[in-house]
């Protein structure tokens, strides 16, 4: 199962992200009515509806169509460029997500380093206690082994001298003797030694075991944040440029409207000799 705790602080480091994500995209972005470009086409369009039923010559007819199409085209310039700043805007909105979402996984390879050097130090001190018993009992049979060796040295010594056949036979069992009480001793060490290895063998299994499930339940938490963190953004994103781009194709239209308004004032004009 994965940590609470994990989730937790994950949830609460992403929220707010998702709280600015969801902030108006064109807030601050100016409609094309409020332009100056705009104002323009409204005001020579309106000039030319004053117009449209007067007397002109073909240079006047052609000098107004002329003029009609300059103010169009500043005002559809105008549309391109408040749909780059628009769109500019989202880009921003985007690199600060994403800043966020590089933070969030600094934090998850933070915690993982944290993870493993916990895991580290609890293997060296699995190590030390491991070399610290293995310690005490090549000490604890190595005092055994001494006295029992002083013995069978004493022994045989004696049974070097000796020529008395009882006192021989005698020696020979004791040195007997003294050598299975070695034999014995040294299996008892060497069971002793696999006892101490495999508890700390198990120890180590399990620490292993038990921080490699908590780096995979931290890593899949914050992978599993960042991953729909970025599914988000990048819906966000797309959200944000289909509604510039549809504001722009919108506002091309509001220009067109204008021009040909314009150009219907124009097509009224009575033209002089005809």
């Amino acid at each position: 199962m994965r940590s609470k705790w994990m989730v937790t602080a994950v949830s609460l480091f992403v929220a707010p992200a998702l709280v600015v994500a969801s902030a108006p995209a064109n807030a601050a972005t100016p409609s094309i009515r409020s332009t100056k470009e705009y104002q323009a086409l409204k005001v020579y369009v309106s000039e030319l509806g004053a117009k449209k039923n007067q007397q002109q010559t073909p240079a006047e007819i052609n000098k107004y169509r002329s003029e009609l199409s300059k103010k169009r085209a500043k005002a559809s310039t105008k549309v391109r460029v408040l749909y780059q700043d628009q769109l500019s805007k989202a880009k921003d909105r985007r690199a600060v997500r994403k800043a966020k979402v590089v933070k969030l996984k600094q934090r998850r390879n933070a915690q993982i380093a944290q993870l493993k050097n916990a895991r580290q130090q609890r293997l060296n001190a699995i190590a030390a206690d491991r070399r610290a018993a293995i310690a005490r009992i090549n000490t604890n049979y190595a005092n055994q082994q001494d006295k029992l060796n002083k013995q069978l040295k004493k022994a045989r010594k004696k049974l070097a001298k000796a020529t008395n056949p009882v006192v021989r036979a005698n020696l020979r069992e004791e040195i007997s003797a003294i050598q299975d009480e070695l034999d014995s001793l040294a299996q008892e060490k060497r069971s002793d030694l696999n006892i101490a290895n495999n508890k700390y063998d198990n120890q180590v299994e399990n620490a292993k075991e038990t921080y490699a499930q908590r780096i995979e339940n931290t890593t899949e938490d914050f992978n599993d944040q960042i991953a729909n963190l970025q599914t988000r953004l990048r819906e966000l994103y797309q959200r944000s440029k289909e509604r510039a781009q549809q504001r722009r194709a919108d506002e091309f239209a509001i220009v067109k409207a204008k021009y040909d308004e314009g150009v219907g004032y124009i097509d009224q004009m009575p033209v002089n000799g005809q």
